[in-house]
């Protein structure tokens, strides 16, 4: 009877890890299939060029882009005063993959390479477009282009090897620990010996008051974080361009002459205070002390009477006479997000038609040339085409996403910025291409997001930027793509961290440079996908 009962008890065993192995090969089947259609659905999507330019409507913004997921489309016209009339075009693409051409035949010289994209292998390509006389006796090339075509969204990829919420508590110790980050307790300045990244005042200390009012959401009971987070956004306030002046108010951007910002140290980079105004808001929500709010609307007060009649404002100004110091143009989405918050939650009224004058001008420039300049501490403004990113261009596709409701058409061009940011700075996987220093691609942590033409490398806040962008598409549409590519990075994010909790800024070895608004951006994301994770279990 005992071994009868020791048998049963072993069939239902055998069963039971029967059935259980023909479920788990039945959702591997399920989950295969699903992430099948998500990587056909990436491919059918990348044959679709993105704001192909024309010589009368619109320009050619990729003029210096050096990689393509989308079948791109570029300005081959040189022979139109040789040969006025062809009879055809020839596209001949040469794969260094595989040592083979593609080809095909075109009407025009900037068609899409569309034909021919689903079969160029991914990597290194040679183009070469010729125009061919009407008796075909006549070919002169109208224009060339060397690239690199990369990996179209394919997953699944690493899932990460912990979660979110570890990596965030991990991440949140890491921060609050660090030397310069105590230093503020006993001397109220920036530590510029343990941190020369102090010397961007206004981002790496304002960093301060955002990470500290992270630590404690998850430790009310440590005072002493708030305590950091006061005496940093009070040194701001404190080292502030002086009431009267040309900027009154406006944080001071660049101190000493560490890194870059000897080359920048009378200029004020007119993004930056919109960022430091968000955390003086932040930090008055914890506190309620008043003294914060007031420092925020002293910098809304002073975008508003400098904003040019335009809508917009130099990216670069003298601070002591008011000046440009380049004639490029602020792509000003960041401040109209600081002032949305005054006038969303705290009813500052008086800031709307700042925000309506920006966002006219972002309509009538950007968004039809698509010149996305990069605006950074520690780089010059630069010409159109020459230094592109996806930190404004994914802002406005998330500006876009929130007020979907005012028109139909926001969610698609939406979409459309997005596939742009991810066309030029996303890699799914190795691109095969170098950094500005010459580092092969082959030594990059993939799946990754890049900064800006200027700095092609992988960064972790350019991660959480596009994160952050793809799940904003994702929670308006819930199309799972959008899902599964915030979920890729977030995943990628976690698997860079270090056992002490740091997340690396650059995702390349050898790169040493720690900033702390990049790792408070990357816990911040942490935080967010946590709470989304435990939601949905």
């Amino acid at each position: 009877m005992q071994g009868h009962h020791n048998l049963n008890h072993l069939t239902m065993r055998i069963l039971f890890a029967f059935l259980f192995f023909v479920n788990l090969v039945s959702l591997s089947a399920q989950s295969l299939d699903y992430y099948n259609q998500i990587c056909d659905l990436s491919k059918a999507e990348s044959m679709k060029p993105l704001r192909p330019g024309s010589v009368s409507q619109q320009p050619f913004w990729n003029e210096k882009a050096v990689m393509f997921k989308y079948a791109p489309s570029f300005q081959n016209d040189k022979t139109s005063w040789i040969i006025p009339h062809p009879k055809y075009y020839r596209y001949s693409a040469f794969s260094f993959v595989n040592n083979q051409y593609y080809t095909f035949k075109a009407d025009s010289p900037y068609e899409a390479l569309t034909p021919i994209w689903d079969k160029l292998p991914n990597g290194e390509v040679y183009l070469k477009v010729e125009a061919v006389s009407a008796d075909e006796k006549d070919v002169l090339l109208a224009g060339s282009r060397l690239f690199t075509k990369t990996a179209a969204f394919c997953p699944p990829y690493a899932g990460a090897k912990d979660s979110y919420k570890v990596a965030l508590v991990k991440g949140l110790h890491f921060m609050y620990n660090q030397p310069h980050m105590q230093n503020w307790l006993k001397t109220g300045k920036p530590d510029h010996e343990s941190h020369k990244l102090y010397c961007y005042s206004a981002l790496e200390v304002g960093s301060v008051v955002n990470a500290m009012l992270l630590y404690n959401k998850y430790y009310p009971g440590n005072d002493t974080s708030i305590r950091i987070a006061m005496k940093a956004a009070d040194y701001i306030i404190a080292n502030a361009e002086p009431a009267g002046s040309p900027l009154e108010f406006f944080p001071k951007v660049y101190e000493g002459t560490n890194m870059y910002a000897g080359n920048y140290k009378g200029e004020v980079i007119l993004s930056e205070p919109a960022s430091t105004g968000i955390s003086f808001l932040a930090l008055y929500e914890k506190t309620g002390d008043k003294k914060y709010l007031d420092a925020a609307v002293k910098i809304a007060e002073t975008y508003k009477k400098t904003q040019l009649p335009s809508g917009t404002w130099y990216i670069r100004i003298y601070k002591d006479t008011g000046l440009p110091a380049s004639q490029e143009f602020c792509i000003p989405i960041n401040i109209v997000n600081f002032l949305s918050i005054l006038t969303e939650k705290y009813q500052y009224d008086t800031y709307h038609k700042v925000i309506d004058a920006a966002i006219a001008w972002i309509w009538a420039n950007p968004m039809k040339t698509y010149n996305w300049t990069g605006q950074f501490e520690d780089v010059s403004a630069a010409k159109p085409y020459h230094n592109l990113s996806k930190y404004e261009a994914s802002w406005f596709a998330q500006y876009l996403v929130r007020n979907s409701e005012k028109d139909k058409s926001y969610i698609l061009l939406a979409k459309e910025l997005t596939a742009f940011c991810e066309d030029q700075f996303v890699v799914w996987e190795k691109p095969g291409i170098n950094d500005n220093w010459g580092n092969s691609s082959e030594r990059w942590h993939t799946p990754a997001v890049l900064e800006q033409y200027m700095c092609y490398v992988p960064i972790d806040a350019s991660a959480v930027q596009m994160i952050n962008t793809f799940y904003s598409i994702y929670e308006k549409t819930k199309e799972p793509i959008y899902l599964e590519k915030s979920l890729a990075l977030a995943n990628s994010i976690v698997n860079t961290q270090l056992e002490n909790g740091m997340i690396p800024t650059f995702w390349v070895p050898g790169f040493e440079e720690f900033w702390n608004n990049c790792m408070v951006s990357s816990l911040t994301m942490l935080e967010q996908f946590s709470v989304f994770k435990e939601k949905a279990q």
